[in-house]
């Protein structure tokens, strides 16, 4: 189990934890054996879902590296997501990219699954992830187009 003081959430089996290298990234796990990434995320936010995935589509349709496969807004639990899966290729491999975002109290919360290969029975292990996530208090107050870490 993952857990950090605002949100915890299942840590799968045979994962790895790795050291984030950025202050917005929760948790990043890696599977040597599968392979495959797991990146958690949480930002500060003034946007919604909607104005996001706007942005992501197009910054997608500017990019000739990556393909675009699906995105869409979709339920889990009692709250809606945004799914994205994307695809690139590194000259070698391609990998594949599914993301599922959600905002709430002006935190975007960011799951980001990075493997090899397209595998559709996968989505359970996606989803049992997600729906596990226990959001104790906001991580960031957004107040003023400003944030801060919520000490409360």
């Amino acid at each position: 189990m993952f857990t950090n003081g605002f949100s915890s959430l299942q840590m799968p089996k045979d994962f790895e934890p790795i050291n984030a290298k950025d202050e917005f990234t929760e948790l990043y796990l890696v599977n040597t054996k599968i392979p495959m990434s797991i990146k958690f995320s949480t930002t500060p936010t003034l946007t919604g879902l909607p104005e996001i995935r706007a942005d992501i589509e197009k910054n997608l349709k500017d990019n000739d590296r990556i393909n675009l496969i699906h995105s869409d807004f979709i339920p889990i639990n009692d709250d809606i997501y945004y799914m994205i899966i994307s695809s690139f290729s590194d000259g070698e491999t391609q990998i594949r990219r599914n993301e599922f975002l959600y905002v709430k109290d002006s935190n975007l919360y960011i799951f980001e699954f990075t493997y090899p290969y397209a595998d559709r029975e996968l989505d359970d292990f996606y989803l049992n992830i997600i729906r596990s996530l226990k959001i104790s208090v906001p991580k960031y107050i957004v107040e003023d187009g400003e944030y801060r870490i919520n000490h409360e």
